[in-house]
């Protein structure tokens, strides 16, 4: 391997408690702290994916080391599902349906489009407090803690032996 990259493997993996510890907070004034601030919550997010991006680089630098393709998905599938960044694929989704329901709109007669309107009003007052998506942001922040500490990977190495 390339010293660089070396270099770069050392850095990244002591950066990975820091991240750890990090992702905690996080998830802890997601739960607990509630402000409305654009600014809090760009630093919140910016932050977030600071941590994602320290993960997907040892997650790389892992699939390096792996002889094969297969055993890479069969023993890191985790590490991978908890660097995808659920809430970007389900406000991407809403934002989808949200244009087809708006096209849905202009198509159907009077009655239907006062419903899809109710509906309309539900899903924006959803999605602009963002209850789901918070919920979508804990989880899969507390999918990365357990993938990436040590404890999790002692219990998991104990259990093979």
């Amino acid at each position: 391997m390339h010293p660089f990259l070396k270099k770069v493997e050392h850095i990244n993996a002591r950066l990975i408690p820091y991240s750890l510890v990090l992702l905690f907070i996080l998830i802890i004034l997601e739960l607990f702290v509630h402000l409305e601030s654009h600014v809090y919550h760009l630093t919140l997010r910016t932050l977030d994916y600071l941590v994602i991006t320290i993960f997907v680089i040892d997650l790389i630098f892992i699939s390096r080391k792996c002889k094969t393709t297969s055993y890479f998905f069969r023993h890191y599938w985790l590490d991978i599902l908890a660097v995808f960044p659920f809430a970007i694929a389900f406000h991407f989704i809403s934002e989808i349906y949200r244009v087809f329901a708006l096209s849905e709109k202009l198509v159907i007669g009077q009655a239907i489009f006062h419903e899809t309107l109710e509906v309309g009003k539900e899903v924006s007052v959803a999605s602009r407090t963002g209850r789901v998506a918070k919920y979508v942001r804990i989880v899969a922040r507390s999918l990365r803690i357990i993938t990436k500490s040590k404890f999790f990977t002692k219990f998991v190495n104990h259990k093979k032996k």
